[in-house]
């Protein structure tokens, strides 16, 4: 069984990309997040920010658990989606792929989603600074790392990329972490304090 980590700012795709990969290979699902509210693993509710705060002290054993007992019946593949999926140990992925989008792409995207103003800042600033790439860079880890910019490219698309490096064994060239850098853009655009005070 290959596992497959699919990370990224919300409102990147992850979740649409995951279901679509899920439709045409055969794979299971494990959505951290839903797993997380499902199991009540969520201990905290930020009123504020309108989010759930993750014990994952305990949340960790009990996907691990799901994991292993995923394994047993051996399917080709495992997709773990979440924005916090890097707090899956290293030997438990085959393949990491960050999900990335354009400030203002996201922007429209999370407002859609109806956000609030302050977690639309927020996300779009997590986005900006790279965090769910820059999380699995600080863990100094040997799994290949892939960034995938969505934001011009159809849910297909973006999982046909993925089928393409996971499944079929395809070169990943052009989807290497390093290439997407929305600090430097929104600096030479002189755009910089839209988005940071």
């Amino acid at each position: 069984m290959k596992n497959i980590i699919i990370s990224g700012t919300p409102g990147c795709g992850k979740t649409s990309v995951t279901r679509e990969i899920s439709n045409l290979v055969e794979a299971k699902i494990i959505s951290l997040n839903e797993l997380a509210i499902s199991e009540k693993f969520s201990f905290e509710y930020d009123e504020e920010r309108k989010t759930y705060i993750v014990n994952f002290k305990v949340f960790l054993p009990c996907v691990l658990k799901k994991i292993r007992a995923i394994e047993q019946n051996n399917p080709p593949f495992l997709i773990i989606e979440s924005h916090f999926s890097d707090i899956i140990p290293e030997n438990f992925i085959d393949f990491a792929f960050i999900l990335r989008c354009d400030p203002d792409e996201l922007f429209k995207r999370l407002e859609k989603k109806n956000y609030n103003s302050k977690k639309i800042l927020e996300n779009i600033q997590a986005e900006i600074l790279g965090n769910c790439i820059n999380y699995f860079i600080q863990k100094q880890t040997k799994i290949p790392l892939y960034e995938i910019d969505t934001t011009n490219l159809s849910i297909k698309s973006v999982a046909k990329i993925i089928i393409d490096i996971a499944v079929e064994n395809q070169e990943g060239n052009n989807y290497y972490i390093g290439k997407i850098d929305w600090l430097e853009k929104l600096f030479q655009e002189n755009r910089l304090e839209e988005f940071f005070d």
